[in-house]
């Protein structure tokens, strides 16, 4: 996000409960919101780390979907499957920041050449995935598609990625479609 107080004010008014700003260990921050299983990041790069790169060149075209994450519950697993598939991947990372009770925990692995699709595993998701966050005004309680205006960049991505298509989050309980910094978030 260029404008990340901006972008959760417009979520927020959009009915959505954000968690409160976190601060990345490499230098990023975030607001998220958080469906079900699933969750929605806002994301400003603001430090400087390589892994930001492909964030700070996508603002400069403006707002909007800049990533997906494919959860995984190893990382080092999801790395090895990825090499051993013939997709080149960089070793996964280690990522944290501080929330109330406790420090967020997160391991990454990057797609090489790929820098909107990456694997993320929640290393303490009862630090995040916490009711309160996942109570939204506007009736939102997962995301269950998304659309890419990138090529689809190897085989094995989830089937509810679409790729080549005008952004979009399909998000189950919310009643109407809204334009939200770049993305079309519609009904599921």
């Amino acid at each position: 996000m260029r404008d990340l107080d901006a972008a959760a004010a417009n979520f927020r008014e959009l009915g959505f409960t954000l968690t409160p700003r976190g601060h990345h260990s490499i230098g990023s921050q975030n607001h998220c919101i958080m469906l079900g299983s699933t969750y929605i990041e806002l994301l400003a790069p603001m430090g400087v780390h390589p892994w930001l790169e492909h964030y700070r060149e996508f603002l400069r075209s403006g707002d909007g979907l800049a990533a997906i994450a494919l959860r995984t519950d190893d990382a080092d697993t999801a790395y090895q499957a990825l090499r051993e598939n013939g997709v080149a991947a960089a070793p996964p990372m280690d990522l944290s920041r501080p929330v109330d009770g406790g420090v967020a925990r997160f391991r990454l692995v990057r797609i090489e050449g790929v820098p909107n699709v990456f694997v993320c595993q929640h290393q303490t998701p009862e630090l995040v995935w916490r009711s309160e966050w996942q109570r939204h005004a506007n009736g939102a309680s997962q995301l269950t598609g998304v659309a890419l205006a990138a090529r689809r960049p190897f085989a094995g991505v989830p089937a509810n990625v679409a790729w080549e298509v005008k952004p979009a989050l399909h998000i189950r309980g919310v009643r109407a479609s809204v334009q939200a910094h770049g993305v079309n978030l519609t009904p599921a």
